[in-house]
This record gives structure tokens, sequence and C-alpha cells, in this order.
């Protein structure tokens, strides 16, 4: 998921950051939360295709949220906008161009987190989220988000998962690496597959992943790890 969050005041967006942050922390899901002003926000947008969701300040100096509303789902139709107001009487306007929500600053972190849940829930609607690994007996569900990498290991395939959790699963690397999405996982060498969302760098024969995890790349896979880097990180959503 990546956010948005734009307000005049740095420490209330500051807040409002961190409680985004809590919420995913608390659903073991990568978040990447981006702070900043109007006029960077829209820079930004020039260079990629936009967030999955915005919170905007409407009171603002320049170029109010209403405004900036606009010109974002003038970029991006259909965006999720929410509105941050200390005035209720901002909120119509806001409906009329087509935001998805409003927030009144007083009582936020509620608000926020129910907005968050139904995002997420939308969002999981929408495309597959989860890898279902099915024993003889049982069966238990990961959120695809959460896989930092997956290891050979003999006749079993391990899961890496978000905060230390393991999981095996008795099938190839290669069965497994069949059944999830080629533009978000990659086989970095004959024994590992990564999570292009978790990856932070490849430099020389090493890849970075947001744990601090580094993992080797073989010379024959370089140059599609690389590949696969550059297409995740221009379309990424």
């Amino acid at each position: 998921m990546r956010i948005a969050v734009v307000d005049d005041d740095l420490f209330f967006a500051e807040m409002v950051e961190k409680e985004i942050e809590r919420f995913f922390a608390s659903k073991e899901e990568p978040v990447r939360v981006w702070r900043g002003y109007g006029s960077e926000l829209l820079d930004l947008l020039g260079g990629q295709p936009g967030f999955n969701l915005y919170f905007l300040d409407v009171e603002m100096p320049g170029m109010n949220g209403l405004e900036l509303s606009e010109k974002v789902l003038a970029f991006q139709p259909g965006a999720r906008i929410v509105l941050l107001t200390a005035y209720e009487r901002f909120a119509l306007p806001g409906i009329r161009l087509g935001v998805y929500y409003y927030i009144l600053k007083d009582d936020y972190r509620a608000e926020l987190r129910l907005i968050l849940e139904r995002v997420c829930g939308e969002r999981e609607a929408d495309r597959e989220e989860y890898y279902y690994i099915a024993t003889g007996v049982s069966g238990r569900k990961i959120s695809v988000d959460s896989i930092l990498y997956l290891e050979k290991e003999k006749k079993y395939t391990i899961f890496h998962c978000q905060n230390g959790r393991l999981y095996r699963e008795r099938d190839t690397l290669e069965n497994v690496f069949s059944r999830l999405s080629p533009e978000r996982f990659v086989m970095i060498n004959r024994g590992m597959v990564i999570n292009l969302e978790h990856l932070i760098s490849l430099e020389r024969l090493d890849v970075t992943l947001r744990d601090g995890s580094v993992l080797p790349v073989s010379r024959y896979a370089k140059t599609r790890v690389l590949d696969k880097m550059a297409e995740y990180w221009r379309t990424e959503e």
C-alpha cells in the first residue's frame, strides 16, 4: 500500500503517518507513506503512477486541499482522497468533487483506522493478496505482501515473512514460484525467490530487503533481477 499525506502542519502530518504505520504493522502488511506539501505531491505525480490513498489537508496556504484534490483526480481518476479538516462545512464541497471521505482533525485516530480498514477490504476484494499453504489435514492463509523471500530446503519451501515468521510448504521452490505473481516475485538464485515489494537495493551480487536481510544473487540472475526491479518500481501502485 502506498499512501500520501499532505498537511502544512508538519507535526500533525507526522502523527497521521505514525498512526498509518502502526495500523499496517498490526496487520503485518507493508506500507509506504510519503509526507510533504501539495506542490511537492504534484511534482511527484508527474513521474509515477500515483498512490493508493491520499490524505489531504483542506486549509493550506497557496493551494488548498480542494484545489489539490481536483488536480489529483485529473491526474488519477478514481483516486481515493480523504480530506483532513477542522471544520465539517468543508466536507460537502469535497464530496461534490468526488473525494473518498473526510476526517475531522479533532477525532482523527478512530476515523483514520476505520478508513484504512475499509480501503484494505476493498483492495483485498480487487486482487489476490493471499497464498494458501495446504497440507493433508490443514491449511494456512499468508498475506502475499508479508512474504519477504522464499528459500529452498530439500523437499520444502520456506516462507520468510515479516516479524520473523516462518512457514513451510512441502513443495518445490519452482512450483511455489509458479503460483506467485511474476510481476512481484523474482528468483535471485536457484534456491531463493524475493518479493520486490521489500527490496531496498542490489549492490554487486547482494540484495538488501527492508528487514535487513542480505541475500546472494547469482551472476546469471543479476541482469534479470535488475530488469525486474526497474519494471516493478516504474509500475508499482
